[in-house]
């Protein structure tokens, strides 16, 4: 094969008759080719999205990133070949992305070959292209004759991430071979280790001779006759052994071999080769995934191709090898392409790095997929070109229909009619009908080879979903909630593997400081507006601490997501909405990595944060709570997660550490020897923390969550309220989980002796301020609202309000740690377990500029100034202001211990607030507002 490259100026014509000049590979927007880009669509076709309309009525697109240049429908691309090529050849033009694409050559369609969106383009231009001719292009991103809708609300197409850009990327050229020729090999092996190679040759008039196929890989030489007749021929061998000390690819293990084909009437051409690794990927018989007869966890992200600088995906290897190092410093081991399907350098680097891919077809169809006759026509089309084009590559496991695909009996029939194509056509591969098919609301399809959703006929596969509904915001928090009542009801009906889809989607405040990467095809004006909005309400100095608050919450809400799904025993992985921000659907800056697939510049942010959690290996303990009084006794089953390729043998060790500044939790000084004497010969204590260990070894088998110990605290010693750390050990692999612990003196309630609290703004109240007293304002929130005061959540809001605008928006707490009514309560400067309770209170919306001793931060989209503690001074007195309900949770110990830290600064000479506020500002009224 000899190429000759198409690369370079093409004159360009758009359908209102204006002509440009471009450079082709490339795209109309990277060429400053098109019009002004405006807001005119919805998010999403579906009508269960419910947007916030006011975000998209800026001068400016609030949504989402400006495109420089926007253009859809037909766009004419032409030149004149000047180039000379041998006579008696073959002619191919290769296009490997575009839209979709026609070929002229001096005036003549050319018939297409092959070519989707997700595929390479190929004409054979044989006896029509001549030098001098014309070559001539009809791309179209209008999609004439296409499901229009369902691939412009994919991935593939969306304007909300990659852009639906009109061009032609990665190759463009002229492809020169013989009359007879090898298009391609692909080489499948399975859990025999045996191989089996399919060998494509297209014949332009038969071809009557033998092959010879040879790999490192196989025992022997392969050689055989053949008789094939004009046109495109597949030839398969089967049971091919390999060589006994053949190394398998495997999670991030890029084993790979080379296999080469020769036609032997051409022996002076080169070979055509082609890369595989050897692998078994399946479903082990008993409900799990299976890599290579192991039992795998899948630790999986979605990818929906956001691409600000070029707007569509690379297709360079290096630009692939780059990426997927970035998600596998993160712990990811399968990427999932949400609705499309990356270029071939995507797999190929891959393949290199041993990460597992799942594609996905350019399908979001909410309401009646595979419905039309061009739906079903192109989408087949679709199916059969990704699986034979990426065939060969090890790292390509299991590919689904599309995202959130619903369909009617007619559409499912479909489905099930192209998955036994696909099992025909490749079975080292897994198929499903779709990611999240049905919500979950119909259960699992008996057809596909994996199940992977939010829910299962109403009950849950993960911790959090729109509305704010899920356990993690309502129930009391722990660490041993898993989803084992869930697959046993899923397993009543259903028997293969199931793992959860789009976990997480915490979103975190954008980070401005990547305003200036923007160099290329989009504005971030959603950005811009934002920061333009902080800028107005006076936030900019405390901005990046606001960053960093929802940050590090968003993360913990992670780990909890992560640590749940590995303590759910059937459960064979869990799939991420993610680690990259999304820029569009209402800007859901969900990621710890932004836009440009960078990390955040925050500690919440570290590759090696995320990993220590989201990883092969590691120890869970089970915590019923993460709160507790000195006089009880802290007792916890310990188990390991061991997905990766061995047993683990090893014993138990545990650590208590201490995490406050100036004292530990023994109420000695930094600077003072601890002397604190053993309980027991097994049992240490050095300054700054405690060591147990269990000496009696047990083996965690791979593939297993094992019971390995459990530890036992008794926690009398802890003489200060104190935030701890519990550190677990096994074998190498640990696992840390806070937990505070009150010291049972301390909870109790202090009398208020210089203080009037009340619940209600009364004449008294009034009185005490006038004559210069302090009031404590704590009113029954759960009964009387105000008409300025927001429901407050835990976690930080899902994925965002601009595509869930029923959500009140609030984004967790910033807390000013340092302040002195903290002085028995440890706190950090953000959201941690023990503000579980008083996050999901009531906020007070203050006046703009008025500061907060616990600020509840707001969605961008409002940027509201809440408060849940606040001090002022009032009248001629001094006021604190709680909506945390304290009296309501004296069951809690962080509610009795804040509290009775309150009661003693209030009485207190720090008590001394710097904020003037009318008393008329905390009227009761019975309306809730947003």
């Amino acid at each position: 094969m000899d190429c000759i490259d198409l690369n370079g100026k093409w004159n360009v014509e758009l359908s209102d008759g204006s002509k440009w000049t471009a450079l082709f590979p490339g795209t109309l927007d990277g060429n400053s080719i098109g019009y002004k880009d405006t807001y005119h669509a919805k998010l999403h076709q579906d009508e269960n999205y419910i947007e916030n309309e006011s975000l998209s009525k800026e001068s400016l697109i609030a949504t989402r990133f400006t495109r420089k240049y926007t253009y859809e429908g037909e766009a004419f691309f032409s030149r004149i070949f000047k180039e000379s090529f041998p006579e008696g050849k073959r002619l191919f033009i290769d296009a490997e992305r575009a839209r979709s694409l026609r070929l002229f050559i001096d005036g003549c369609e050319i018939e297409k070959i092959r070519g989707t969106l997700s595929t390479p383009y190929c004409f054979e231009v044989t006896d029509f292209l001549h030098k001098g001719s014309e070559i001539k292009f009809i791309s179209d991103n209008s999609y004439k004759g296409m499901p229009h809708d369902d691939i412009l609300y994919s991935s593939a197409a969306t304007d909300e991430t990659q852009t639906n850009w009109n061009g032609i990327t990665g190759y463009l050229r002229l492809r020169i071979e013989e009359k007879d020729f090898v298009e391609g090999i692909n080489v499948y092996t399975d859990k025999y280790r045996k191989a089996r190679v399919k060998v494509y040759i297209n014949s332009q008039t038969g071809y009557d001779g033998s092959i010879c196929i040879k790999s490192s890989a196989f025992k022997n030489e392969i050689n055989i006759n053949v008789r094939i007749l004009k046109g495109r021929t597949e030839i398969e061998i089967r049971d091919i052994e390999l060589i006994e000390d053949i190394k398998v690819w495997d999670e991030y293990k890029g084993n790979l071999y080379n296999a080469e084909v020769r036609l032997k009437s051409y022996d002076d051409d080169p070979a055509v080769s082609g890369i595989f690794g050897v692998r078994y990927f399946g479903d082990d018989g008993q409900g799990h995934f299976q890599l290579n007869g192991r039992r795998i966890f899948l630790r999986s992200e979605a990818n929906c191709a956001v691409y600000p600088e070029k707007g569509h995906p690379d297709t360079e290897v290096e630009a692939w090898e780059q990426i997927i190092k970035t998600y596998k410093a993160y712990g990811v081991n399968l990427l999932r392409f949400h609705s499309h399907c990356p270029p071939d350098a995507a797999f190929t680097a891959a393949d290199k790095l041993g990460m597992l891919m799942q594609p996905e077809l350019s399908n979001w169809n909410p309401k009646n997929a595979f419905g039309s006759d061009e739906s079903r026509n192109y989408y087949e089309k679709e199916l059969l070109e990704i699986i034979n084009v990426y065939g060969n590559h090890p790292s390509f496991v299991m590919l689904t229909f599309g995202n959130e695909l619903q369909a009617d009996e007619s559409g499912m029939s479909y489905m099930h009619e192209l998955l036994e194509q696909c099992h025909e056509l490749d079975d080292t591969r897994l198929y499903a009908i779709g990611s999240n098919a049905f919500y979950g609301e119909k259960g699992c399809d008996s057809a596909s080879d994996f199940y992977t959703s939010m829910r299962y006929k109403g009950l849950d596969l993960r911790a959090t979903f729109d509305g704010m509904k899920g356990y993690l915001n309502n129930e009391y928090p722990s660490a041993v909630k898993n989803y084992d009542n869930t697959m046993n009801a899923l397993r009543k009906e259903y028997s293969k593997p199931v793992f959860s889809f789009e976990v997480g989607q915490y979103e975190v405040l954008p980070d401005f400081d990547e305003i200036q990467d923007f160099k290329g095809v989009t504005v971030p004006d959603n950005y811009k507006l934002i920061q333009d909005k902080v800028i107005n309400k006076g936030m900019s100095d405390s901005w990046k601490r606001r960053v960093e608050a929802t940050g590090e919450l968003s993360l913990l809400c992670y780990r909890e997501e992560v640590e749940a799904a590995l303590r759910t025993e059937d459960f064979s992985g869990i799939s991420l909405l993610g680690l990259q921000d999304f820029p569009g659907q209402g800007t859901a800056l969900v990621g710890m990595l932004n836009s440009h697939l960078k990390s955040k510049p925050y500690s919440f942010a570290s590759p090696e944060r995320f990993s220590s959690f989201f990883t092969q290996v590691l120890p869970l303990i089970y915590l019923e709570k993460y709160t507790y009084i000195n006089t009880e006794k802290l007792k916890a089953v310990v188990k390991l997660a061991n997905y990766s390729d061995k047993d683990i043998t090893g014993s138990l060790n545990y650590s208590l550490l201490y995490k406050t500044d100036d004292e530990c939790g023994l109420g000695k000084k930094s600077d003072e020897e601890c002397s604190l004497p053993s309980k027991s010969d097994d049992e240490e204590c050095a300054g700054f923390f405690k060591k147990w260990d269990l000496q009696k070894d047990t083996c965690a088998l791979k593939g297993k969550l094992t019971d390995i110990g459990t530890i036992e605290i008794d926690l009398e010693f802890i003489k200060h309220n104190s935030r701890l750390d519990i550190e677990v050990s096994f074998s190498g692999y640990k696992n840390t989980y806070p937990i505070w612990v009150y010291d049972e003196k301390s909870l109790e309630k202090a009398e208020l002796s210089s203080v009037y609290e009340t619940r209600v703004i009364d004449d008294k109240a009034k009185e005490i301020l006038e004559n210069g007293g302090k009031v404590y304002f704590s009113p029954d929130m759960k009964t009387d609202f105000f008409s300025k005061s927001v429901k407050s959540t835990f976690s930080t809001d899902f994925w965002s309000v601009g595509t869930f605008a029923t959500q009140e928006g609030s984004m967790g707490l910033l807390i000013d740690k340092e302040h002195p009514v903290f002085k028995d309560f440890p706190t950090e400067f953000h959201t941690n377990y023990q503000w579980w309770i008083m996050a999901g209170q009531r906020a007070f919306i203050l006046p703009e500029g008025a500061k907060s001793i616990v600020t509840v931060l707001d969605s961008y989209a409002y940027m509201r100034n809440m408060g849940l503690l606040c001090e002022f001074k009032c009248l001629n007195g001094k006021l604190l202001v709680s909506g945390m309900n304290l009296s309501h949770y004296q069951k809690y110990p962080e509610c009795r211990a804040l509290q009775a830290s309150i009661y003693r600064y209030m009485e207190s000479e720090e008590f001394n607030p710097e904020e003037k506020i009318g008393l008329e500002y905390f009227n009761v009224d019975k309306k809730i507002s947003r």
